[in-house]
């Protein structure tokens, strides 16, 4: 699927930007929700490679969240209180620290998992 509005040589923080924004509100709530739940039952089961699961429900619920606050950012920016408009920039931004750094967590930690224990 490609994004007619999206450069071919787009990097992969214009394409998850373009993706929010291309999602619908009950999508992005449904990412919310779904890596919610999916943390929380990754996390209580503790399978093999847990801490990578949780990892990739976690980048799912901060690009929910990212979405959710990105469209009220672009809605309410011109008609809204500066307070508003820095909260919501605050959780954008929170989004994108907590997605980031879940994904690097579920980079290494699978990375982990798939290579196993060193010893020389």
């Amino acid at each position: 699927m490609m994004n007619p509005a999206l450069r071919p040589d787009a990097s992969l923080s214009e394409f998850l930007v373009a993706r929010a924004r291309a999602a619908s509100d009950g999508r992005l709530v449904l990412d919310v929700v779904g890596g919610s739940l999916l943390a929380i039952g990754v996390a209580t089961w503790r399978p093999t490679g847990w801490i990578s699961l949780a990892g990739v429900a976690l980048s799912l619920v901060a690009f929910g969240f990212w979405g959710i606050a990105d469209r009220e950012l672009r809605e309410r920016a011109h008609g809204s209180s500066s307070a508003t408009v820095r909260v919501l920039r605050a959780v954008r931004a929170a989004a994108t620290l907590v997605g980031v750094l879940s994904a690097l967590t579920a980079l290494f930690a699978g990375l982990g998992v798939a290579l196993g224990v060193w010893i020389s």
